[in-house]
C-alpha cells in the first residue's frame, strides 16, 4: 500500500460544497416551519440525502491520509482539536441561544436562563446541527482500529481485492451494504438515533474504502454520467411515490440508494472539475469548519428578526443567507482567527508564529486541514 500521501484538492472543494449546501438548506427552514404543505419535509429530505452524506463520505476519504501522515498520539490530538473542542464550544456557547429562542421564554433575560439552557443543551433532542459533529466524532473513534490496520499486510491484500469494484459499473455494488443495513434497521425497528449513527458510519467507511483503493475514486469519475442518470431515476421514483401516496414505502427502499448516488455523482464530477488549487481554496478550507459551527445559530437569530416583518419569502431568505455569511466572516476575522484559544475551540489549525530575526517578518497562515 502506498504510504506517501499528497493533498487532494477536490476533497477540499467537495467539503466546502457540502457545508455550503447544509447552510443553504438550514437557512430555508425558518421560512417553511409554519408551512402547511410538504416543504419542510422536502428540505430535510434533500439535506439528509445529499449534503450530510457527502460530508461523511469526504471525511472518511480524508481519514486515509490522516492515518498515513500521523502517529496514534497525533491522531488523538487532531481528533480533540477538530471534533471534541468544537463540540464543547457548541454545547456551552452556540446551543444556549438556539434553545433560548426555541423556548420563547417571556420575562426571562438570556443570562438568567443560561443555566437552564446548558442543561437542555446536554440532551440529544436539542443538539441541532451538533448532531453531525457528535456522530462524526463517535464514528471516527470507531475507525481507530482501521487506522492501525491499514499499515499491515492484510490491509494491502484487502486493497487489492477492492480493485475488483473499479472495473466497469461494479462501483455501484458498494451501495448495497449501505442500503441493506438501512432497510433492515427500519424493518427491525431500530431507534432513530442508532440507525442514523450506523448509516452515517457506513458512509464514512465507504469513503474510507474508496480512498484506500484510489482506482475506486477514478471509477467514480469515469462513471459520473451514469451516477447522474441513476440519480435522476431515483428522484423520479421518489416523486412518483409521493404522487401515488406510496411515498413512505418508496422512501424506505430508495432513500439509502438515493443518498449514495448523490455522493457518487458529486464526487465524480468534483474529481473531474474541482481538482484545481486556486488561492481562495486555502481560505475556504480554513473558514469552512468555523462557518459550519456558526451558521445555524446565526440563521435562527437573524431569521427571528426577519420573520416579524412582512418581507416576501425570497427576499427574506436572501437577506438571511447574506447576513449570516457576513456576520460569520466578521466573527471569524475579529474573534476566532486572531486568538490561539478561539482557534482551538472552533477547530481551526493554529497559526505558525513568525521567526524572530531582528526585523518584522510577515508569515502567512498555513492552510487549514480538515482531517489531513
Amino acid at each position: 500500500m502506498q504510504t506517501k500521501s499528497c493533498r487532494l484538492v477536490y476533497l477540499d472543494w467537495l467539503r466546502v460544497v457540502a457545508i455550503s449546501g447544509i447552510f443553504l438548506f438550514t437557512a430555508a427552514r425558518p421560512f417553511t416551519q409554519h408551512a402547511t404543505g410538504a416543504a419542510p419535509e422536502k428540505i430535510d429530505y434533500m439535506l439528509n440525502s445529499s449534503c450530510i452524506p457527502l460530508l461523511f463520505f469526504i471525511s472518511g476519504a480524508a481519514a486515509v491520509h490522516m492515518a498515513l501522515k500521523r502517529s496514534r498520539t497525533k491522531m488523538i490530538l487532531l481528533w480533540i482539536r477538530r471534533l471534541l473542542a468544537p463540540i464543547i464550544t457548541g454545547l456551552f456557547l452556540l446551543l444556549p441561544p438556539l434553545i433560548y429562542l426555541d423556548q420563547q421564554k417571556t420575562g426571562h433575560h438570556f443570562w438568567s436562563y443560561y443555566a437552564i439552557a446548558i442543561r437542555l443543551a446536554l440532551h440529544p433532542a436539542n443538539w441541532h446541527h451538533l448532531w453531525v459533529i457528535i456522530c462524526l466524532a463517535l464514528n471516527m473513534m470507531l475507525m481507530i482500529p482501521l487506522f492501525r490496520w491499514q499499515r499491515t499486510a492484510s490491509a494491502r491484500r484487502f486493497q487489492q481485492r477492492l480493485l475488483w469494484f473499479a472495473a466497469g459499473k461494479r462501483i455501484f455494488l458498494l451501495l448495497l451494504p449501505v442500503a441493506v443495513t438501512f432497510i433492515a434497521g427500519l424493518l427491525l425497528g431500530y431507534p432513530g438515533y442508532i440507525l442514523v449513527i450506523l448509516y452515517w458510519w457506513l458512509l464514512l467507511l465507504l469513503g474510507y474504502c474508496c480512498m484506500l483503493q484510489p482506482a475506486l475514486m477514478n471509477s467514480l469519475q469515469r462513471n459520473r454520467r451514469c451516477s447522474f442518470i441513476l440519480l435522476l431515476v431515483a428522484v423520479s421514483l421518489v416523486i412518483a411515490g409521493h404522487r401515488c401516496h406510496t411515498g413512505p414505502l418508496v422512501a424506505v427502499f430508495v432513500e439509502p440508494v438515493h443518498a449514495g448516488l448523490w455522493v457518487f455523482c458529486l464526487t465524480g464530477y468534483g474529481k473531474k472539475y474541482l481538482d484545481q488549487d486556486l488561492p481562495i481554496r486555502h481560505y475556504a478550507n480554513l473558514f469552512a469548519w468555523p462557518f459550519y459551527l456558526l451558521q445555524q445559530p446565526l440563521v435562527v437569530i437573524i431569521a427571528a428578526f426577519v420573520m416579524h416583518r412582512e418581507y416576501p419569502p425570497a427576499l427574506g431568505y436572501t437577506f438571511v443567507v447574506l447576513s449570516t455569511y457576513l456576520f460569520a466572516l466578521l466573527i471569524f476575522h475579529l474573534l476566532i482567527k486572531p486568538f490561539v484559544l478561539t482557534r482551538f475551540f472552533f477547530g481551526v489549525k493554529p497559526g505558525t508564529p513568525p521567526i524572530t530575526t531582528g526585523k518584522v517578518v510577515k508569515v502567512p497562515t498555513p492552510p487549514s486541514d480538515f482531517f489531513y
